[in-house]
């Protein structure tokens, strides 16, 4: 019995793991667009990008839907971004 627990227990986390959004996304959540951000890579912009999500509207199994979104991209914020924006430095490790 406690065997059939932990198995379900096991299973229902790694069904639960495909509603986890990527690093990249992560790093934008609560910002705008043209705002700096740090992923992986290190500095960046935040910029619009298609992300998937789990649509469990018809229930389960879910399926795979495209959604806007703000990713960390590697590049330089704009000339035209706000000093709050421009101000961002790698910080050390």
């Amino acid at each position: 019995m406690r065997r059939l627990l932990l198995l379900g227990a096991a299973l229902a986390s790694t069904a639960a793991l495909g509603d986890i959004i990527s690093p990249i996304e992560a790093a934008c959540r609560g910002k705008k667009a043209g705002e700096a951000c740090r992923a992986e890579f290190g500095q960046g912009v935040c910029g619009p990008a298609k992300c998937t999500r789990n649509d469990y509207s018809e229930g389960p199994p879910p399926k795979r839907k495209e959604v806007e979104c703000l990713t960390c991209e590697a590049r330089a914020p704009d000339a035209g971004a706000p000093a709050s924006v421009k101000q961002a430095t790698p910080r050390k490790r």
